[in-house]
């Protein structure tokens, strides 16, 4: 596991269909777990919500709207691109610790964080990347956020 779980999903089934197995990363807005899709039998990723505090049972329709609209998006996006990630489903359940949690399931993708890759050069005593090198490995974000430029999205949280 890699950190706390807030929501308890550690070791339980999602609905029915996703074996949570750890905690691949927290942020501010959510949660994501490494997790086996069942039916497919290959590893996912899921993003659960962390649902703003006071949200009334009223209110939550309406949030599972939008976050589905943006499940939704992010499937369209990831059609015209691959370096975008692929939403696979999307849906909410009560969690172990009985908190209401939106999630999304995606694609599960290896690999390494930029930090990573620098600190494994460095520790091999590897050369620094050349320019043309440096924008190789940029090159794929770059553009998987121009197709999300071009369809009006603007994202708040690349990581490297």
């Amino acid at each position: 596991m890699h950190g706390p779980d807030p929501f308890g999903w550690v070791g339980a089934i999602i609905d029915d269909q996703f074996a949570v197995a750890g905690v691949a990363g927290e942020g501010s807005f959510g949660v994501v777990y490494r997790a086996t899709h069942l039916g497919l039998d290959v590893p996912v990723a899921i993003k659960c919500l962390k649902v703003p505090p006071g949200l009334q049972d009223r209110e939550r329709p309406a949030l599972l709207a939008t976050f589905r609209g943006e499940a939704r998006l992010l499937h369209q996006l990831s059609r015209r691109s691959a370096g975008i990630v692929q939403a696979l489903a999307v849906g909410s359940a009560t969690s172990p610790a009985r908190v209401w949690t939106p999630y999304i399931v995606m694609e599960w993708l290896e690999g390494e964080t930029l930090e990573r890759d620098l600190k494994r050069r460095l520790d091999a005593e590897l050369p620094r990347r050349t320019l043309d090198g440096a924008l190789d490995l940029l090159a794929t974000a770059a553009s998987a956020l121009a197709v999300a430029h071009e369809e009006g999205v603007v994202h708040r949280d690349v990581k490297p």
